[in-house]
């Protein structure tokens, strides 16, 4: 983890640590989620979320950048989801705030926000009238379990009226603009929606 706090400070950089920090979460849970969202919610393959049963492969800087799992027997949709979140999300980011010292709020923001992201581009492979009935099941049985009362699923939201994750907004401020090579956030910023004041104040001062 630490060298891959180095590598992304050193590629997008420099700034503050703490942003390398949320970005190596960002990513992390952005490789981990989408894949395991996919292969369960439209085949019903499951994998073993635990931090024993996972091997990862590094990048150049050494971030992960690919996963390899093992499969485990089908179970519903709400067992594996609570599975993922405390056997991987909640060891994962009890390390990192352990290590760091950085906001657990921060990092569970960013895993919330890859969950949300994941799902919808799930969601939006079909229209609502071709959907398989089997990927509708288990659609609903994910969106009862978002709408609990765990920082996984409440600290990101959808904007009211928008279908794709372009209308995701975040709770709680990623604070990648405290990496110089990355002064701008889009829509999801929790700060006005377009993007945060702390960005525009960032811009300003940036101009000749």
């Amino acid at each position: 983890m630490a060298d891959g706090f180095a590598g992304l400070l050193g590629k997008w950089g420099p700034g503050d640590h703490r942003a390398a920090v949320s970005l190596w979460t960002q990513g992390y849970f952005g490789r981990f989620f989408r894949p395991v969202l996919a292969y369960g919610l439209i085949h019903d393959i499951w994998f073993s979320p635990r931090l024993a049963d996972v091997s990862v492969a590094l990048s150049e800087i050494k971030i992960p950048a690919r996963f390899a799992l093992k499969r485990v027997q089908s179970a519903s949709v709400e067992q594996h989801l609570w599975s993922i979140v405390h056997e991987h999300a909640q060891p994962v980011i009890e390390n990192i705030v352990s290590l760091t010292g950085t906001s657990e709020r921060l990092h569970w923001s960013n895993a919330s926000f890859a969950f949300y992201r994941s799902y919808q581009q799930i969601r939006t492979l079909w229209s609502e009238a071709e959907i398989p009935a089997a990927v509708a099941t288990q659609r609903r049985q994910v969106e009862r379990l978002m709408a609990s009362d765990h920082p996984l699923f409440q600290l990101s939201r959808q904007i009211p009226g928008a279908q794709d994750e372009q209308g995701l907004v975040r709770k709680v401020c990623c604070i990648r603009f405290k990496l110089d090579g990355l002064k701008k956030c889009g829509a999801a910023c929790p700060v006005g929606h377009l993007a945060c004041s702390a960005h525009r104040k960032a811009d300003i001062h940036a101009r000749p």
